[in-house]
Parts: C-alpha cells; sequence; structure tokens
C-alpha cells in the first residue's frame, strides 16, 4: 500500500488523487463559485447553493411540533433548532 503525505499537514493518503480535496478544502484560499446576489463566494458548489437558500424571501422549513412557529430558510437550520428544541 502506497502512503502519501500532504506537504502542508500529516495527512496520509493512499494515492496523489485521494489528496487533491482536502488539500483544496483545507490548505487552499481558492473560492471559485461566486453568489450571483451578494459578494460571497465559496469553495464548493454545495456551499453555494446553501448560500443562495439564505437569500430567499420565503421560508421553506417549518417545524412540525405542535404549537411551534418556528420556520427557516434553510433544513440545516431546521435540524439545529430539532436539537435545541
Amino acid at each position: 500500500v502506497n502512503h502519501v503525505t500532504c506537504a502542508h499537514c500529516d495527512m496520509v493518503c493512499t494515492s496523489v488523487s485521494s489528496l487533491k480535496a482536502p488539500i483544496r478544502f483545507q490548505h487552499c484560499d481558492e473560492r471559485p463559485f461566486h453568489c450571483h446576489l451578494c459578494d460571497s463566494s465559496f469553495k464548493n458548489t454545495y456551499d453555494l447553493h446553501k448560500h443562495v437558500e439564505t437569500h430567499s424571501d420565503s421560508d421553506a422549513y417549518s417545524c412540525d411540533v405542535e404549537g411551534c412557529g418556528f420556520t427557516s430558510r434553510t433544513l440545516r437550520t431546521l435540524r439545529q433548532h430539532y436539537k435545541r428544541v
């Protein structure tokens, strides 16, 4: 088994190609994915998509517990609400 060590930290992977993503996300400041609604930019399309949801005026997610009126624009925020409550 090959062991390739990251030049920036102690991470060890089995191939050079498996190091590409960790290097990009942990050691690179490049943010090529830009929000078309504000000046924010992101390292990947998933983060951009989640950010764009925050610009929505509608509350797409709501708590289904009876009597709770909590709403949010993102599923992540709703999940955090469930954990708190």
